[in-house]
C-alpha cells in the first residue's frame, strides 16, 4: 500500500513535535504543532522531508514486539523525525499496533535535557553523550546509532542553475564573516569557469541547540585552523554573524525565502523543499555532493574504527575515501541501561521497536534519504540493545 506521507502531513513551517502511532487518532495532521515559528526563523511554507512512501517494500521479519501494547515517549534531534516518524508507522501498522511512539522533534539539546531530566523513555541525539553529561545523569547511559544522512550546505541564488563548490575554507570564511559576496574570489577559485551573481551572502545556522551544528562545527574545526582557534565544535556556538533559525526546518525557511540566503540542514530537507546543495572538498581534494552514495562511503570509512561505546563522528574521513562526502552524520538514541521495573512494559516495547528499526526499518532509509546503518555496525547496535535491563533483568533474550 502506497501512502503519500506530505500529503497527510502537508506543510508545516516548523516541524517541533509529532505523535505517532495507536494512540493518536489523526497521526500527524495538517495543522502546525506547538511552538511552531520559534527562534528567528521567519514564516515560509517548508515542507516536512517525506514523500510517497510503498510501505509494502519493508518486510515485516522481525516481530517480536507484535504483541506489545504501550505508549513509548522520546524526544530530541529533527534529523532523525523523517526515518523515525515513518518507520513507527510502518510499525505500528504491520507488527504492533498497539504500541505508539511519541516523539518531540525539538532538536538535539532539547533532546538531552529531557533525557537528562528523566521526563522521557529515550532521547534522540545528533551527537553522543560526552562524559560530562554522562557523569550528570548519574546513571549508566547508552548511545546507540539508528542512522546516517549527509549535513548539506544548501542555497538561495535566484536565476542561478550550476552547482556550487565549496572548499572548507571557503565555508569557514563565510561563517566567520570574511567572505560576504558570492562573487567573491574564493569562491571563485572554488568554481572555476563558473559565474557566480554580485550578491550578497546571509548566512543561516541553528538558533537551538543542535546535533547538526556539532557535526557542522567539528568539521569545521577539524579543517580550518581559523575557525577552531576562534569558534570551535558544539551543540551552540557564539556564530560571528548570521540568523538563526530553530530546528533544521528554521533554517530550511530561512534559506528558502532569502535570496542569497546559505545554510545547513540535513540532505532530505533540503531536496524535499528543491533547494539546491553544493559539492564540498573533502580530504582527498574531490568536490563531493551530499548522496546515499558518498553519506554511505563516509560511513564504511568510520564504522571500522568505532570504539565499543559507540561514540564517533563520520566528519572529514580521511584521503584513503575519495568518494566519501565530508561532512556526514549519525543520530544517536539515547537509552538507560537499566530501568525501573515500573517501566517494563514501555521498556519493552521501545527495545523491541528499536530491534526491528536496525533490522527492518533501515529497509526504508533511502526513501527519505537517508543511509542505512552498515551491517557490522548493526552486529554492534545488537550488542547494546541486548544489554538493556529492566530491574537488572535482560529485555531481549
Amino acid at each position: 500500500m502506497a501512502i503519500d506521507l506530505r500529503a497527510r502531513w502537508g506543510a508545516l513551517a516548523v516541524i517541533a513535535a509529532v505523535t505517532f502511532g495507536a494512540c493518536s487518532a489523526s497521526v500527524g495532521s495538517s495543522s502546525a504543532p506547538a511552538g511552531a515559528g520559534g527562534g528567528n526563523a521567519p514564516a515560509a511554507s517548508v515542507a516536512a522531508p517525506a514523500s510517497a512512501v510503498d510501505y509494502s517494500s519493508v518486510s515485516p521479519s522481525t516481530t517480536i514486539g507484535k504483541n506489545d501494547k504501550a505508549e513509548v515517549t522520546g524526544a530530541g534531534s529533527t534529523a532523525i523525525y523523517p526515518w523515525l516518524s515513518a518507520v513507527a508507522q510502518i510499525y505500528q501498522q504491520q507488527v504492533a499496533p498497539g504500541v505508539a511512539v511519541n516523539y518531540q522533534a525539538i532538536g538535539s539539546g532539547g533532546g538531552i535535557a529531557q533525557f537528562q531530566a528523566k521526563t522521557v523513555d529515550f532521547g534522540a541525539s545528533d551527537i553522543y553523550l560526552s562524559d560530562a553529561q554522562e557523569q550528570q545523569i548519574g546513571v549508566p547511559v547508552l548511545n546507540v546509532p539508528m542512522i546516517h544522512w549527509a549535513a548539506a550546505m544548501t542555497y538561495n541564488l535566484p536565476g542561478f542553475t550550476g552547482e556550487v563548490r565549496f572548499s572548507p575554507a571557503t565555508i569557514a570564511g563565510i561563517y566567520l564573516g570574511k567572505i560576504t559576496n558570492w562573487n567573491d574570489p574564493a569562491l571563485a577559485a572554488d568554481n572555476p569557469g563558473v559565474k557566480l551573481p554580485n550578491l550578497g551572502i546571509t548566512v543561516a545556522h541553528r538558533s537551538d541547540g543542535s546535533g547538526t551544528t556539532m557535526n557542522f562545527t567539528s568539521f569545521l574545526s577539524d579543517t580550518s585552523p581559523a575557525w577552531k582557534s576562534t569558534v570551535g565544535a558544539g551543540l551552540s556556538v557564539n556564530w560571528p554573524v548570521g540568523a538563526g533559525g530553530k530546528g533544521s526546518a528554521g533554517v530550511t525557511a530561512l534559506v528558502k525565502q532569502t535570496p542569497g540566503a546559505i545554510g545547513y540542514v540535513e540532505l532530505s530537507y533540503a531536496l524535499q523543499n528543491n533547494l539546491p546543495v553544493g559539492l564540498v572538498k573533502n580530504a582527498a581534494g574531490n568536490f563531493i555532493k551530499p548522496t546515499l552514495a558518498s553519506t554511505t562511503a563516509a560511513v564504511a570509512a568510520a564504522v571500522p574504527n568505532a570504539p565499543a561505546d559507540l561514540r564517533f563522528l563520520i566528519v572529514n574521513p580521511p584521503a584513503s575515501s575519495p568518494n566519501a562526502y565530508p561532512i556526514g552524520a549519525s543520530t544517536w538514541v539515547l537509552l538507560y541501561k537499566d530501568y525501573p521495573a515500573s517501566k517494563a512494559t514501555e521498556v519493552k516495547a521501545m527495545i523491541d521497536f528499536l530491534w526491528w528499526a536496525i533490522h527492518n526499518g533501515q529497509s526504508y532509509a533511502a526513501q527519505v534519504d537517508y543511509s542505512a546503518m552498515a551491517p557490522d555496525l548493526v552486529t554492534k547496535v545488537e550488542a547494546v540493545l541486548k544489554s538493556v535491563t529492566v530491574g537488572g533483568q535482560p529485555v531481549l533474550p
